[in-house]
């Protein structure tokens, strides 16, 4: 099983009062699965005019209305496949963003000081370390890749469950889209600070399909305070990886997916046509009917309100669409 990553917008503060949003886009992609998406991807490629590519890559950001259209619909005809779109809301208080970095190196240096390994604890003072040397953009940027693993990995664990997909949950890899050299300090930050934002292992899952027999749980399954998890760490350790998209059409995919999502959810109104992309990018994605839209937010305290009213539109799309699943719930 694989898992590609790739964003859209900036990451940091927008002028207050207004609603300004980015996206990181995940895009689960079975072996199985693979071959027939690629096949009908390059057919799509083959047929883009010249004018939508950039250094010979096809960009999604340049697609119309019609390309992206046409992009979707070869997503909802591939039931294998899903989406994991996060969207980072741009809403946020200016000074505490600014000084995230410094607070989170002070609060990762205090964590330091309770590891009893000496190895251990040098690994987490480098952490913060580096961490204090990102900015605040950086550090979002990569909160919301990290929830977008996390909610790639839950919705493995919840909608691949059936006997299809047995053989598809190992190795899990999750690749990235590579803006800049190879091991550089935003990559080095997220491979470690990946497992300290995840402190809880606990997925979605079902108790009449995970038993103790289901594959998912033979591999991944662990107890936390006596109730079913899942070790996160044996998923993905060792499994991150970051290519470059002028090399991975399933970058180049996703890369498109979430330039028709943040494009969609930008057009409430529906004043230049994309609206309803939203709703059948949802009949692929990951995402509940109650929160349709994948909001984050970075706040001072985690009960500021981060989604504006106007966002209940999106509820009431897809309150009656069809979801497009890769395993029925009988098998």
């Amino acid at each position: 099983m694989e898992v590609f990553l790739d964003e859209t917008g900036v990451f940091r503060p927008c002028a207050a009062g207004e609603i300004e949003l980015a996206t990181v886009m995940g895009l689960i992609i079975p072996e199985i699965d693979a071959q027939s998406l690629r096949r009908d991807y390059t057919a799509f490629v083959n047929g883009l005019p010249r004018e939508y590519f950039q250094t010979n890559e096809p960009k999604g950001r340049l697609f119309p209305l019609e390309h992206q259209r046409k992009l979707i619909s070869i997503l909802n005809a591939h039931p294998g496949i899903m989406l994991v779109p996060v969207t980072f809301n741009r809403a946020i208080s200016s000074p505490f963003f600014e000084s995230w970095p410094n607070a989170l190196r002070e609060l990762l240096h205090q964590e330091a000081g309770k590891c009893i390994h000496l190895a251990m604890r040098r690994e987490v003072q480098e952490l913060a370390k580096r961490c204090g040397n990102l900015n605040g953009e950086q550090l979002a940027r990569l909160l919301a890749y990290k929830v977008a693993v996390q909610k790639a990995l839950d919705a493995i664990c919840l909608f691949y469950h059936c006997k299809k997909y047995h053989s598809s949950y190992s190795p899990i890899r999750v690749v990235f889209d590579r803006t800049g050299r190879a091991n550089n300090r935003e990559e080095l930050v997220f491979k470690e600070m990946m497992f300290v934002w995840i402190t809880k292992n606990v997925m979605t899952s079902i108790k009449q399909i995970h038993t103790d027999s289901h594959p998912f749980v033979n591999l991944y399954g662990t107890r936390v305070d006596g109730k079913r998890a899942f070790d996160f760490s044996k998923m993905v350790r060792g499994n991150f990886e970051f290519r470059d998209s002028k090399t991975c059409w399933q970058l180049q995919i996703a890369d498109a997916l979430a330039s028709a999502w943040i494009n969609s959810v930008r057009d409430q109104n529906n004043t230049r046509g994309f609206l309803p992309l939203f709703r059948r990018m949802y009949r692929n994605s990951s995402l509940p009917k109650t929160q349709p839209v994948g909001l984050m937010n970075v706040a001072e305290v985690s009960s500021q309100v981060t989604a504006p009213t106007s966002f209940d539109i999106f509820q009431r799309l897809v309150a009656e669409e069809p979801k497009v699943l890769p395993c029925l719930w009988d098998g």
